[in-house]
């Protein structure tokens, strides 16, 4: 049964005042939370909040002293909640496994419970409330990792090692052929060691770092390693560690900062330290940082090659390779929380953040460029607009959710002419592998879109968020243009359909 409910507050009210307690999982933190004055409050639990922090929310919703907890995917695993009777879903979380494994946190103990899944605006959010039947009785996805990770492998190998001594005559079958380069970085960095005397391929490397147990330092929750600070100046106090990658886009002298529903003003950056010191602080605003991302392909730079008579025929010309992701800070708005008017704009000065992962990216022929621009239609807009179109229409193929895949977002300040490409990559150091399959089905997943951009009845040139404006837009859905990007992804289609039309007769 699909019902719909007016807001998320009232439904999570109800749960309390009904003597429910109750877990809310949200793709992002939730901003519309219940918190009114009841006996028992609500808190939020994220998985970057620090250990005292965590340890004390869970102790208060195991004796009852709140009765909900806010969390992201930090509840779906790990800690006993079998006392839970209502879970709340905001949002897709981006494969049916993660849902029902977020449900099953209700009714752990043989008792009735309750699973309420809130719909977003997004296309498969959407297409799940047309088609309910496809997410309920739907089959359980396959899981698929990328163990070519390179960070992923330094982490793992060092508690393998500790485990057991590693040798690269017999573990290079189980860990592949970059065994020994990474072998070679773990002891320059004082993690693994060996007896030089003996051959390279008689070697065993044994775990000498500072770690006792390694595994134990080792997030089973996200790749990076850096993490920033966040510290109350007042009582000396850590409220939470923030991912490096980020943390400029939450953490910046002057950001308006939220921890478990409080209002805090970051006063000053500690870059070398990596620490964040803020205080509590009544505003009337919230902040919006400025920046743009660059994407960098270091693979080869060509897309339509050579015709060939070969019968080994690709499906599609799109290219999964390497690529630098760097992304700029410039400033940030002050926007009043009551209209949403912007009353301020600040500079900023951060250093860059760069690092190495996967991209997967099709060339956009310069006569559809020309053909765009003809109509005075913008091409970076339509650049943009076809890529969140590809990006909300991946998950229908391939499990992932929304921090997995990200694709090139236009700068509406920054005026650089944009590559003529639609590119999707991983938003991770090192890449999670979600680009490399989604090559093999690019050619879908254009149709996919295609149809998406032109089933929607939405008007104006920046679509809506059933098509091509996207949650987790770094620009904030700016500069989009939904009819270009139909021209781009329609002429890009029939240029792969002639390029293999044309092979296919050669052959």
């Amino acid at each position: 049964m699909v019902e719909e409910i007016s807001s998320l507050p009232s439904l999570q009210e109800q749960t309390a005042n009904n003597e429910m307690d109750s877990t809310v999982f949200a793709s992002k933190r939730p901003s519309a939370l219940a918190r009114g004055d009841r006996s028992r409050a609500i808190c939020d639990l994220f998985q970057f909040f620090v250990e005292q922090d965590r340890r004390r929310i869970e102790h208060d919703f195991f004796n009852g002293s709140i009765c909900g907890i806010a969390a992201t995917n930090a509840l779906e695993l790990g800690i006993d909640v079998g006392h839970i009777d209502a879970t709340l879903h905001l949002g897709f979380p981006g494969s049916i496994a993660s849902l029902w494994q977020q449900a099953g946190r209700s009714g752990r103990r043989g008792n009735a419970s309750l699973a309420i899944y809130v719909a977003f605006e997004g296309p498969l959010d959407q297409y799940f409330m047309k088609f309910p039947e496809k997410l309920f009785r739907g089959p359980i996805e396959c899981c698929h990792i990328d163990a070519r990770n390179r960070q992923v492998l330094e982490q793992h190998l060092a508690a393998a090692a500790f485990e057991h001594p590693l040798s690269l005559s017999y573990d290079e079958k189980y860990f592949g052929p970059g065994l020994e380069n990474i072998i070679m970085a773990l002891k320059n960095n004082g993690i693994l060691s060996t007896d030089i005397s003996r051959s390279a391929a008689a070697r065993i490397w044994n775990y000498i770092g500072l770690e006792k147990m390694p595994s134990s330092a080792i997030s089973i929750r996200a790749i990076e390693t850096e993490r920033y600070k966040v510290i109350d100046t007042q009582k000396n106090e850590l409220l939470e560690e923030i991912e490096e990658s980020r943390a400029f886009f939450q953490v910046y002298e002057g950001a308006n900062y939220m921890n478990q529903g409080k209002t805090y003003l970051v006063k000053e950056l500690d870059v070398a330290n990596r620490i964040a010191w803020c205080q509590r602080a009544d505003l009337k605003y919230y902040t919006k940082t400025r920046d743009y991302t660059d994407v960098q392909v270091t693979g080869a730079n060509f897309i339509y090659p050579a015709r060939t008579t070969s019968l080994r025929l690709p499906r599609t010309t799109a290219q999964a390779q390497s690529c630098r992701v760097t992304t700029t800070w410039f400033g940030f708005r002050k926007i009043w929380k009551k209209s949403n008017q912007v009353f301020d704009t600040v500079e900023l000065s951060l250093p860059n953040f760069t690092y190495e992962t996967q991209a997967v990216w099709i060339q956009v022929p310069q006569t559809i460029k020309t053909a765009v621009e003809s109509l005075n239609y913008s091409f970076r807009g339509g650049l943009h607009a076809a890529g969140h179109a590809l990006l909300n229409v991946v998950p229908m193929y391939i499990v992932c959710n929304s921090s997995d895949l990200a694709s090139e977002c236009v700068n509406p300040y920054d005026p650089r002419n944009v590559p003529e490409r639609i590119l999707l990559y991983d938003p991770h150091p090192g890449g999670t592998g979600i680009s490399a399959q989604v090559q093999h089905i690019f050619s879908e997943l254009l149709t996919a879109a295609l149809e998406l951009l032109a089933s929607c009845c939405c008007s104006g040139d920046t679509g809506c968020p059933n098509c091509v404006q996207n949650i987790s837009c770094h620009e904030y859905n700016e500069v989009l243009h939904k009819d270009a990007a139909i021209m781009i992804i329609k002429g890009v289609i029939e240029e792969e359909e002639s390029y293999f039309r044309s092979i296919s007769e050669l052959s």
